[in-house]
């Protein structure tokens, strides 16, 4: 256990750094967003399209494995939206408190991480993951919380739901991750490679990827916490969002896959391994940005990335102990 807490404390060092540089005044909080759109349009789309690009997504039995993520996901989200509706959140508020329990920090944390815990092999499933993440939870959740005007207005048009789901997916296809992971899977398929200077450049982007995005996942954690909150605002308590994230979405996940190996589904142990680490990812902190652009009108969902970030480093490692893994395979 306290190899494998070593083994995370550099990545979460890294996050600790932005979190202190935001906090301090070092970096000027108007300049988080130019680094989350550096990471997610320059470094992470680089990173994926060379692992989509080497075959990693390719891999036998992927489409078992997200058919087990799919479904797990699909229940957390609706845990969290039953949740939302029993406190008494309103469903713009509740469908993006429903997509930070159900998303995990794939980007930003879980492909560095889990790829240095679990090896390159890692890295497919991992990045798989965000179709999941990204065009069927955020259209769902999404979805929910367009449809509080026609909740609030109910002579308004009755497909209100059905138009916002529409709308929530053209969104989620203009996600660059999506697109470079598809690009990637098209030269993998047809046996493409870059000009080595273009291939470079893209191998230095992906390098600048990783301490990128954990800086500014802490610098986006402390812009969260010195946000004041709204005055009059209710905000319910964490705990359940918090224990959905970090212990029910990797517990299902594990549960609904061995309950398909058992069944004779051709499902891998460590594809299965890799997916649960992943579900036990904490909250992804670009779900803070998509709700202040949403017009949520609750600090639930900064508070639910900022909690379950602080909990993951001891809670991925209480995961990874109980499943097996050892802090030597990062280093092999």
């Amino acid at each position: 256990m306290i190899d494998l807490l070593l083994l995370f404390v550099p990545f979460f060092a890294l996050v600790l750094m932005g979190w202190g540089a935001a906090r301090r005044g070092v970096l000027p909080l108007d300049g988080i967003g130019g680094l989350n759109s550096f990471v997610l349009y320059f470094g992470l789309s680089a990173m994926v399209f060379r692992l989509s690009a080497s075959g990693a997504l390719m891999q036998e039995g992927l489409l078992g494995l997200l058919l087990v993520y799919g479904v797990a996901g699909s229940l957390i989200t609706l845990l969290a939206l039953i949740w939302s509706v029993r406190v008494g959140l309103i469903r713009r508020d509740g469908g993006l408190v429903a997509l930070v329990t159900a998303f995990p920090n794939t980007g930003f944390l879980g492909l560095p991480l889990l790829t240095g815990l679990l090896g390159p092999k890692a890295a497919g499933p991992v990045a798989a993951t965000l179709i999941v993440d990204v065009l069927l939870l955020s259209s769902v959740c999404l979805a929910w919380a367009h449809s509080h005007a026609a909740q609030e207005a109910p002579g308004d048009d009755p497909h209100e739901a059905w138009h916002a789901a529409q709308a929530s997916l053209k969104g989620a296809l203009r996600n660059p991750l999506l697109w470079s992971m598809a690009v990637g899977m098209l030269f993998a398929g047809m046996g493409w490679h870059l000009p080595h200077p273009v291939d470079e450049t893209v191998r230095l982007l992906g390098l600048s990827a990783t301490p990128t995005a954990l800086f500014t996942l802490g610098a986006i954690l402390a812009r969260a916490q010195m946000q004041p909150a709204p005055e009059g605002v209710v905000i319910p308590g964490i705990w359940v969002p918090a224990l959905l994230k970090l212990a029910v979405h990797p517990l299902i996940v594990c549960g609904l896959g061995w309950a398909l190996q058992r069944a004779g589904v051709p499902l891998t142990s460590s594809g299965l391994l890799t997916l649960t680490m992943a579900a036990a990812l904490p909250s992804a902190s670009n779900v803070s940005m998509l709700a202040e652009r949403e017009g949520v009108n609750t600090p639930l969902v900064p508070r639910v990335i900022l909690w379950t970030t602080a909990l993951a480093l001891l809670t991925i490692a209480v995961w990874a102990h109980g499943l097996g893994v050892q802090a030597t395979s990062a280093t092999t």
